[in-house]
């Protein structure tokens, strides 16, 4: 949660920040491999067994659910599902069956990536698979806010043709799928009323109240934990300098897209020099932040100006709840009503600045107004 983990000794990384550097420490970043071409999976043991259940005991269900914290993995365990049963380990087992043999069990999803199912779904090339989501909107620079509904009218067609193997599975990925309005979900419905054999249906939602009652209810929901630092530290080990590990942690909240994204060296930095101009509730340095205000805001920044606005209202969040952190040093006495006030008029500024398409040097500049007054 908001500032858990920072003990005094890693606070003191908010200390130092020569706020005037607007250049970022260069930190070699190990790339980071898509959800489809991810071989190991981190955390989420419990939805995994759960999952290997259902397959040992022949009651996988047409219509699954995973819903959780944006980046917790919900998309890698879906291609590990997926993976697994275009494999045909499946149904290699139950080839013992016909013998009188008691078939051996895998007590885990995992697949090579020597495996040919492997290497055709981390292409996107597999016949039997299906992956939709926000199509990307190439004139705006951003991915669209819903799944496209004749996207959506696709499936019913794909989950009912014959698979490229014998008795193998048809299997449809829903990225976000709880962007889709209501006309999209309307169109799921009739697959999951009647649904072929060997078809399943894998939404992935951040949100899964946004799902209608009747899609939800004719599916298993599979809820996904946020992961604990320890494993998010073990996936960040060699991507970034060892003393930025905290605060990234501390940023994350259990999602390692989150974290991912957050060590970048680029963005770790921005991070740094975000919460150092507020330098322990002292007189802010308005011409230090006016130069900041000049690179950041630049036309074509917008993941920096998203991780910015992240970043304000994590720190303006841990006020409010009481959170430690050297950061927060000469705010920690204010009145609740005033940390109340902080925080609600950073995001109504954030909204004015976006919904206005203002100029993105008076968001940041705006920002730090809030702390201010």
């Amino acid at each position: 949660m908001l500032f858990d983990g920072l003990d005094e000794a890693s606070e003191e990384l908010f200390d130092d920040i020569d706020s005037s550097n607007l250049m970022a420490v260069s930190v070699e970043i190990n790339e980071i491999q898509e959800p489809k071409s991810t071989e190991n999976l981190i955390g989420h043991d419990d939805v995994e067994q759960q999952l290997v259940s259902m397959i040992n005991s022949n009651r996988i269900p047409h219509g699954l659910i995973f819903s959780g914290l944006e980046g917790v993995g919900k998309s890698v365990m879906a291609f590990r599902l997926a993976r697994y049963l275009l494999s045909g380990k499946e149904k290699q087992e139950d080839a013992f069956s016909i013998f009188g043999d008691n078939p051996k069990e895998d007590s885990s999803l995992y697949i090579s990536q020597n495996d040919s199912a492997f290497s055709r779904v981390a292409s996107g090339g597999h016949p039997d698979l299906r992956v939709i989501g926000r199509p990307y909107d190439d004139d705006k620079g951003r991915f669209k806010s819903s799944v496209v509904v004749d996207d959506i009218r696709k499936i019913a067609p794909f989950m009912r043709q014959t698979a490229s193997t014998d008795d193998g599975w048809r299997i449809v990925i829903i990225n976000d799928a709880d962007t889709m309005t209501r006309s999209s979900q309307n169109s799921l419905l009739k697959i999951l009323e009647e649904p072929p054999e060997k078809a399943l249906l894998i939404l992935i939602a951040h949100r899964a109240g946004a799902l209608l009652p009747t899609i939800y209810s004719r599916c298993v929901h599979i809820p996904f934990s946020p992961l604990s630092d320890t494993d998010i530290r073990k996936a960040l080990a060699g991507r970034v300098a060892e003393d930025k590990i905290p605060l990234i942690l501390a940023m994350a909240e259990g999602s390692l897209g989150a974290a991912y994204e957050y060590s970048d060296d680029k963005n770790i930095d921005l991070i740094s020099q975000s919460i150092g101009f507020l330098n322990g509730g002292k007189k802010l340095s308005w011409y230090k932040i006016q130069q900041f205000a000049e690179f950041v805001g630049n036309k074509g920044n917008d993941d920096s100006q998203r991780i910015f606005r992240e970043t304000l209202l994590w720190v303006s969040g841990g006020l409010l709840r009481g959170k430690k952190a050297e950061c927060l040093n000469g705010f920690e006495s204010l009145l609740m009503s005033r940390k109340l006030k902080i925080y609600d008029d950073l995001r109504s500024h954030f909204d004015r600045c976006l919904l206005g398409n203002l100029d993105k040097r008076f968001l940041i500049m705006g920002a730090y107004m809030a702390f201010e007054g």
